[in-house]
């Protein structure tokens, strides 16, 4: 029995293995691509009145909105962490 899980895990390793740098290299591409969305849509929410809360959920919204726009599929999770790494960089140039 557990040869048997062991030949499991190891199919279900390598074929991670094998899509792992392909997916880092789509979602580093698309990343390259909304980073400046994202920096310019920071810069134009840092002024506002709302609360970080509101601004991080108004970003997230217009990233997408904007990442539809251009045919660009990307997950939550890669706009929020875009979102979150233009923050990073707009606190750095101040």
């Amino acid at each position: 029995m557990k040869s048997f899980f062991a030949k499991i895990w190891g199919i279900a390793l390598s074929v991670f293995n094998f899509y792992l740098p392909v997916l880092k290299e789509l979602s580093s591409a698309a990343m390259a691509t909304l980073l400046p969305i994202a920096l310019e849509i920071v810069q134009s929410l840092a002024d506002t009145k709302k609360t970080g809360s509101e601004k991080r959920e108004a970003a997230v919204k217009k990233l997408t909105t904007e990442a539809r726009k251009q045919g660009i599929s990307a997950s939550e999770s890669l706009v929020r962490f875009t979102i979150e790494s233009a923050v990073q960089r707009y606190k750095l140039s101040l």
